[in-house]
């Protein structure tokens, strides 16, 4: 071998060896740039509820989470939800809430927080004032369930029931257009309105029979039963993971009562005076604000985070799951 040929294989060599001194600096470089949790999000563990990934996954998207606090949200969706178990337990979210916030970093939850402060949201929104939690049984607020009624019909009774829907319905709708047009007043409206309700509700009981009738009864009473559970269900977990003293339960039901009244006599108020919708909205915003300061005074920073975050998970819920069925998918908008 040549003088030169030595000293070109030597300057191969060399450039070999800078060549992967260069590959390694490039790759440190860009270990920095990226941060550690953007090479780890493929090592993000997943859920094999799809629902419950679809709740991680959206919560992640809105507000971005590291690597760390989305698997340690799976894993605690996992643990309380695992199996369609977060449909039926009406604690589910306060049990969620209650492991993040310890899991959360600062920065994290200032995110959180961030659009529910600036728009007065009312805390405990995803547990419907303290009343009612996800999963639990859904009520008609007094009335029988029309689809509880329809599944009882005979072939017949369901065609005169569907009659009566339409007649009253195109009764309905013909009030709301004189209201629209300026031609009949709100006020009439509503007493109309109200006695048709009440008629078209006579007109479908008389199409029961006394054997259906006390069928339909036995399942309204079931059902309140059923809401009755979940509701104090619902409130022992929230009980729970404040780890609340018995002063502020009963604190936190009178500032629930007195928010209650003051919202009563509000729109009572802007119905007297003709206040627009946006009138209203702020007037209520404002009431909740305040509601919102006597719930972060009647708790601790920690149990105020909790629920902060419960009312955020809530939200979530209801965005990226709310409209699912029984069966995981979208349908009457009923939460399992």
């Amino acid at each position: 071998m040549s003088n030169w040929e030595t000293l070109l294989d030597v300057i191969h060599g060399k450039k070999g060896i800078i060549m992967k001194k260069l590959t390694y600096l490039l790759a440190l470089i860009l270990f920095a740039a990226i941060g550690c949790e953007g090479l780890n999000k493929d090592e993000v563990v997943h859920l094999d509820d799809e629902e419950l990934q679809a709740f991680s996954d959206g919560l992640d998207a809105d507000v971005g989470l590291s690597s760390s606090s989305i698997n340690a949200l799976n894993a605690a969706l996992n643990k309380h939800g695992k199996d369609g178990k977060h449909r039926h337990d009406p604690g589910f979210l306060w049990k969620v809430a209650a492991e993040m916030q310890g899991k959360l970093s600062d920065e994290e939850k200032t995110r959180l927080f961030k659009w529910m402060d600036e728009n007065s949201v009312p805390y405990l929104f995803g547990g419907g004032m303290d009343h009612k939690g996800h999963g639990g049984p859904k009520g008609d607020k007094g009335d029988a369930d029309l689809r509880m009624i329809y599944k009882m019909l005979t072939d017949d009774q369901k065609a005169a029931l569907e009659e009566i829907m339409e007649s009253y319905g195109k009764q309905m709708r013909a009030i709301m257009e004189e209201v629209k047009a300026g031609t009949k007043d709100k006020d009439t409206a509503g007493t109309e309105l109200e006695a048709l309700h009440e008629a078209m509700k006579a007109d479908i009981d008389d199409l029961l029979t006394d054997e259906q009738k006390q069928k339909l009864e036995e399942l309204q009473a079931e059902m309140k039963q059923k809401m009755e559970e979940a509701r104090q269900a619902a409130h022992q977990a929230m009980v729970d993971a404040l780890e609340m003293t018995s002063d502020q339960n009963a604190g936190l039901k009178t500032i629930n009562e007195e928010t209650n009244e003051a919202v009563k006599v509000y729109l009572q108020q802007a119905k007297d005076s003709e206040l627009d919708r946006k009138e209203v909205h702020e007037g209520l915003k404002s009431i909740m604000a305040d509601r919102n300061a006597k719930i972060e005074a009647l708790f601790t920073e920690k149990q105020t985070e909790i629920i902060k975050i419960f009312t955020v998970l809530g939200m979530q819920y209801d965005r990226h799951c709310g409209n699912k069925g029984k069966d995981g998918k979208k349908g009457d908008g009923r939460k399992g």
